[in-house]
């Protein structure tokens, strides 16, 4: 497996067809989201630009390699550093160490705006999230049976579960 090293930073206007094109790569597979729309540069940045929402993009020299976000886990103040995490790697930097370097950086900067709670919930064929996720010390909590019908993709019609996964911060309390 090569490795790179990419360089982390927060996504602008100008990545966003890198960003939708990535988005769009994954929700292709069936296994990243129940949403079958990628993201535009509204959409994302409502998503993960606004409110408590914290995004980062990896740069693989001058290409977007991947994106990260924390969408706020619910809109009551008591859980203001609770977040769900999404995560997303090019089709062509996959198995090169980007999901990780993406994931640890996005951890430290969550850590540093107060997250205490970091959850991600992933469709259980999706081997290499859940493998990444545990590698950074996310928990499987249980798994949410047939909690959405697919409306799109190889899966579409066919109720799917997903295992919601969390990482409780070791310094933010």
């Amino acid at each position: 497996m090569e490795l790179i090293r990419i360089r982390t930073r927060p996504p602008r206007s100008a990545d966003a067809a890198a960003i939708s094109a990535i988005d769009a790569e994954g929700l292709a597979t069936g296994n990243a989201s129940f949403r079958h729309i990628p993201h535009d540069w509204d959409s994302f940045s409502a998503s993960f630009l606004t409110g408590r929402g914290l995004a980062l993009v990896a740069q693989d020299n001058s290409a977007i390699a991947g994106w990260a976000g924390i969408s706020p886990g619910s809109a009551k103040e008591v859980y203001r550093g609770v977040g769900e995490v999404s995560i997303y790697v090019s089709a062509k930097h996959q198995g090169k160490g980007v999901g990780g370097q993406l994931l640890e950086a996005l951890i430290q900067r969550a850590e540093q705006a107060g997250y205490w709670t970091l959850f991600a919930q992933i469709f259980p064929e999706n081997g290499a999230s859940l493998k990444l996720h545990a590698a950074f010390g996310f928990q499987v909590l249980g798994t949410r049976k047939r909690l959405g019908k697919m409306g799109y993709g190889p899966f579409k019609g066919k109720w799917r579960d997903v295992i919601m996964v969390e990482r409780r911060s070791e310094i933010v309390f």
